[in-house]
């Protein structure tokens, strides 16, 4: 019979229905960033980014205009944010496969998504009591919950970092077999956490490239998360059949 490796804590000991829930998971990163893209970008009509230099006359009549396309997009963001959870849990088990127990950095992982949903749905409760009833109060008050929700839903961004490292860290010590992460995937970790650190700085700027609506802090931030979603999706789920295979090698023999 084939030797398990003591790396391998997972092989022969969890069960399919696990496996198959993992894969679940995985997919469940894709759909969220669509979902979620959707109604905050498509539905509430977000996209591109206000402007921080727009003045509480501008901002207040944006919300007045939009108000019930704003609420429905908070909705479907509010809903479609928790399907994060299952995958971020994957990502989370499967760094401790890499590790082969509960270490370092699946523990650090696990924190850090604690912080990564709340970070996705606390801004949207902002951005939805700014268009609840944005033509019974002021218009600076209107500006004010705009500016909380674009500060925090950008600034935010050091807990994606932390995740991207623990990630690329897995990766490079992964001593699983099959692995779980391969090295390629360290390195693009490593990329997205540089490429997101502008985001920590929006409210220093209010205007430019590193403002909430600029190239360095938005848009370079939020395509390098899109993409890193979907490999992290591809990974997952070749990880997750790469150790199906094996388990099944192992129940055969």
């Amino acid at each position: 019979m084939a030797k398990v490796s003591k790396h391998h804590p997972s092989a022969g000991n969890v069960p399919h229905v696990e496996l198959t829930l993992q894969r679940i998971g995985a997919w469940c990163g894709t759909i969220m960033i669509l979902l979620y893209g959707a109604s905050f970008s498509g539905i509430a009509q977000l996209f591109p980014p206000l402007s921080p230099t727009a003045s509480a006359d501008e901002i207040a009549a944006f919300f007045v205009d939009h108000k019930l396309w704003i609420r429905f997009g908070v909705s479907g963001a509010l809903l479609s944010a928790v399907l994060a959870l299952p995958f971020l849990a994957t990502i989370i088990l499967r760094i401790r496969r890499a590790e082969g127990r509960w270490g370092m950095l699946s523990m650090t992982q696990l924190m850090a998504a604690t912080v990564f949903v709340p970070a996705l749905l606390f801004p949207q409760f902002f951005l939805g009591v700014a268009a609840y009833r944005p033509e019974q109060r002021s218009a600076e008050l209107t500006q004010a919950l705009n500016d909380i929700f674009w500060l925090w839903f950008i600034g935010i961004v050091g807990t994606i970092i932390i995740q991207n490292l623990t990630l690329a860290a897995a990766a490079f010590i992964d001593k699983a077999e099959p692995p779980t992460f391969p090295r390629w995937y360290g390195y693009l970790n490593l990329w997205v956490a540089t490429l997101s650190l502008p985001g920590c700085v929006v409210v220093v700027f209010n205007d430019g490239p590193l403002a909430w609506d600029g190239v360095f802090a938005f848009y370079i931030p939020g395509l390098v998360l899109v993409v890193w979603l979907f490999c992290t999706t591809a990974v997952l789920l070749k990880s997750i059949k790469a150790e199906q295979q094996a388990e099944s090698v192992l129940q055969t023999a």
